[in-house]
């Protein structure tokens, strides 16, 4: 009943039940956070009606089943939180409040082009990746992590020119890594590990030029290591380690001035270890186990 209330935050309480689908009626609502409780059930799809929503936060819940269609009128929506919370950065959550969400990641979220973060990470979702989502020009932060999602990577990513963050990390992805991701000019962390991803790895990432974390260990990428990656001076974390990339380590990543951890294990590479990496000063973790 309360018409004119804008803002409603009542995270990191003990609440339990359902979310009341009586909160559709609250027009006025700009912000619905709800996060870190333990909530159950199905988000109400009469959260689609709330058209002057900006942000709305869930996460941290125990909420089930699919994520509803409606959420894609939210025209207004800025940042869409659903994902859980984990102490741990692996796939076993069981100390912590979580959300199990299902099914697939609904094409009407391409709809929510004022939307610049969704966070979809540690869910149970299926399906591909949207390509609808190459639509959301204004997106900044895109974390669909440690779900079931298949598929390749849509090439429609490659349009998200506002892009900084992009978590793909533990999936079931498969595919190669898209070559429109040289538009991705803002991007600074590119998390592809831990997936079953193929191919070589394209030489346009060497143009990223603000890329900070590139993580692509943990999949089934083959060819040599790019020597344009040493182009890529503001880089602080590489990780290439645990695929089938064959080849020298390129003497160019010697000119990476920033890099603190350079990890290339279990590959299947070959030659000396360039005299070049010596001249990282910043470097702190040096992996090569199982260098050939």
């Amino acid at each position: 009943e309360l018409q004119a209330l804008k803002t409603l935050r009542i995270g990191e309480n003990e609440l339990t039940g359902v979310i009341p689908t009586e909160l559709g009626n609250l027009r006025a609502l700009t912000s619905l956070q709800l996060y870190v409780n333990q909530f159950t059930g199905q988000i109400p799809s009469e959260l689609g009606e709330l058209q002057a929503l900006k942000t709305l936060s869930f996460h941290g819940n125990e909420l089930t089943g699919a994520i509803p269609t409606e959420l894609g009128n939210l025209r207004a929506l800025t940042w869409l939180q659903l994902y859980c919370i984990s102490v741990l950065h692996i796939r076993i959550l069981s100390q912590t409040a979580n959300n199990k969400l299902t099914s697939i990641v609904p094409t009407e979220l391409g709809n929510l082009l004022a939307l610049t973060k969704l966070e979809m990470r540690i869910n149970q979702l299926t399906g591909a990746v949207p390509s609808e989502l190459g639509h959301l020009q204004g997106m900044t932060d895109l974390y669909l992590s440690f779900n079931q999602l298949a598929g390749k990577v849509p090439t429609e990513l490659g349009k998200l020119q506002s892009l900084i963050r992009l978590f793909l990390h533990v999936n079931d992805l498969t595919g190669s890594i898209p070559p429109e991701f040289v538009n991705l000019q803002a991007l600074e962390s590119l998390y592809l590990n831990g997936n079953e991803m193929t191919g070589t790895l394209p030489t346009e990432l060497g143009k990223l030029q603000a890329m900070k974390y590139l993580s692509l260990d943990h999949s089934e990428f083959t060819g040599v290591v790019p020597t344009e990656l040493g182009s890529l001076q503001a880089l602080i974390t590489l990780h290439l380690g645990n695929n089938n990339l064959t080849g020298p380590i390129p003497s160019e990543l010697g000119k990476l001035k920033a890099l603190k951890t350079l990890s290339m294990y279990q590959n299947q590479l070959t030659g000396a270890v360039p005299s070049e990496l010596g001249h990282l000063q910043a470097l702190e973790t040096l992996s090569l186990c199982k260098y050939n």
